[in-house]
């Protein structure tokens, strides 16, 4: 049985397809009129501060919301003339904004990079458009490691073949200033980076600027000292954030896993931090453990000697030790012996700026009361077989006068004979 409409009902349906019809046609008219050139020189204003950039073209694709970059080059500045420039190209940038997804008041963005032979493909969302945090997914395969910016976090620049994958949800929340931003304490997720194999650090130009014991070291190599290749064979390493659980599980940013495999020398990271809502807020607890082998120094003896002057000194476990620790924005690289089984205590800070001193105020000692001065013993007699004294004159006494020619001097005090009394207060002695 068909179903019968009434006259109110067959309007609607025709007002509301004439609507979706409208919609579609604005989306792509607006898809074929959009000024894309216009986006192309405010990417390049947003990114100049830092990078000199360069956009070959922006095409636009046939699905609403699509746009393709072609072209793109980022070059780092050199701060100083022995600094090496860093080119990060990007030969085909895919840019798709979710339109389903702004129903949803969400704004979403999935991207497709080709760099080189590799690809970085993932997706940004923002819930609330951007007021509730975001969420970040990528994935990279096949990198090029000269082309992207590790130079940057390492200070040294890294080739061969990278692949990473991220995995990020960071919330935002009002704090107790009631501003409302990241809070790292509800964030999770996990990032990893490998090189499968065929990596190096260094490139034998770029200097290595290290952390040394005091800054009077620091200013003798502030531009560095010379450093070659290290062959990394294998390399892979994870991060995991945890979310807070309470008071009795605090938010955590932990590596799960550092391996490390080359033939120049040992590396392990130890590394774990508690969160803050603000990331710079929280402690980090971490150990590196390094040491260059025997063939790098045949190889490679200037790169063998800059890691024999990082500013560690050498543990009995055959590697140079730094411990890190204090709060992330002003964390301390500290010249202690580190790792399993040891304690942590304080070592000297030879990276970063010295803590303020600590006074530590002793109590005050309880006042004593002071004893009475003790009385001197009482003059005793002369013996009785000894002459008498000779009276002082009126003018000073005995003791203060000095004695004249043939006066007879008084023997010293002795203990009296037995029976003998004592000098009175007159001086005189009083006998039975």
């Amino acid at each position: 049985m068909a179903l019968q409409l009434g006259n109110r009902a067959r309007k609607g349906l025709r007002y509301l397809a004439i609507g979706v019809f409208a919609a579609i046609v604005f989306v792509f008219a607006l898809q074929m009129t959009f000024p894309y050139d216009r986006v192309k020189d405010k990417v390049v204003d947003l990114l100049s501060g830092s990078y000199d950039v360069s956009i070959g073209s922006v095409e636009r694709g046939f699905m609403p919301g699509r746009v393709y970059f072609k072209a793109v080059t980022l070059r780092t500045r050199a701060a100083s003339k022995d600094e090496q420039v860093t080119t990060f190209y990007i030969e085909k940038l895919e840019i798709d904004l979710g339109l389903l997804a702004l129903l949803r008041s969400t704004a979403s963005v999935s991207i497709d990079a080709k760099i080189g032979a590799g690809h970085i493909k993932g997706s940004i969302e923002l819930p609330g458009f951007g007021k509730k945090g975001f969420k970040v997914h990528a994935e990279g395969t096949d990198l090029p490691g000269a082309s992207l910016p590790i130079r940057m976090g390492l200070g040294l620049p890294m080739t061969g073949k990278i692949e990473f994958s991220v995995d990020l949800d960071l919330p935002n929340e009002r704090n107790k200033a009631g501003h409302v931003g990241p809070d790292w304490t509800k964030a999770e997720g996990s990032v990893e980076l490998s090189c499968p194999s065929g990596c190096t650090f260094g490139d034998g130009k770029t200097r290595l600027k290290p952390l040394l014991k005091n800054s009077r070291n620091q200013v003798m190599v502030g531009d560095g000292i010379d450093f070659g290749k290290v062959n990394i064979d294998t390399l892979f390493a994870k991060a995991v954030l945890t979310p807070s659980g309470g008071d009795s599980k605090p938010a955590k940013l932990e590596v799960t896993r550092f391996d490390a495999k080359s033939l120049d020398g040992d590396l392990k990271v130890e590394y774990a931090m508690t969160l803050a809502p603000e990331f710079g807020d929280g402690v980090v607890n971490g150990c590196l453990r390094f040491r260059g082998s025997e063939a790098l120094l045949k190889r490679e003896p200037k790169t063998f000697a800059a890691i024999q002057t990082t500013g560690a000194e050498l543990r009995p476990d055959g590697m140079f030790h730094i411990k890190l620790t204090d709060k992330f924005k002003d964390m301390k690289r500290l010249n202690m012996q580190c790792g399993p089984g040891t304690s942590t205590g304080n070592g000297e800070n030879f990276g970063g700026t010295p803590g303020r001193p600590n006074l530590t105020v002793q109590p005050d000692e309880p006042i004593r009361p002071i004893p009475p001065p003790t009385q001197p013993p009482p003059l005793q007699p002369p013996p009785p077989s000894a002459a008498p004294a000779v009276p002082a004159p009126t003018d000073a006494p005995r003791a203060m006068r000095p004695a004249t020619e043939g006066e007879i001097q008084p023997p010293p005090p002795s203990a009296p004979p037995e029976g003998a009394g004592t000098a009175g207060a007159g001086g005189a002695a009083n006998t039975r």
